[in-house]
């Protein structure tokens, strides 16, 4: 069973999942809503993920923030009009996730060029 401090990264991802699903449909985007969402995103990255988990948490990370990205893109050069609580959605998962891959990336570099 978990206790303490192993149940704070779970907990921080879940509640950052459900701050950027809430304050898609409730609330609008403001550089506060970011705040709170990256702050997660770096509890969840320093909290959750291993060394050896470190290249498939990037990757899925920087898989989805492309992906979103690119899918707005296409979207809105095909004229079709997406809901404002999707596009925000995107937006928030994109801050959660971004803020952890930030660190993780950093925390790769710095491991990187101490090693040489």
């Amino acid at each position: 069973m978990k206790v303490g401090k192993e149940l704070i990264g779970p907990a921080a991802f879940y509640i950052g999942l459900l701050i950027a699903v809430v304050a898609a449909a409730a609330v609008e985007p403001s550089g506060k809503l970011y705040g709170v969402l990256a702050v997660l995103g770096i509890i969840v990255a320093l909290l959750n993920i291993t060394a050896e988990e470190v290249n498939m948490f990037m990757i899925s990370s920087i898989a989805f923030i492309v992906s979103a990205l690119g899918m707005r893109q296409l979207i809105e050069a095909s004229g079709v009009h997406l809901a404002s609580e999707l596009t925000n959605l995107a937006a928030n998962i994109t801050v959660l996730l971004g803020a952890g891959v930030i660190i993780i990336a950093l925390k790769a570099i710095y491991k990187l060029a101490k090693s040489k």
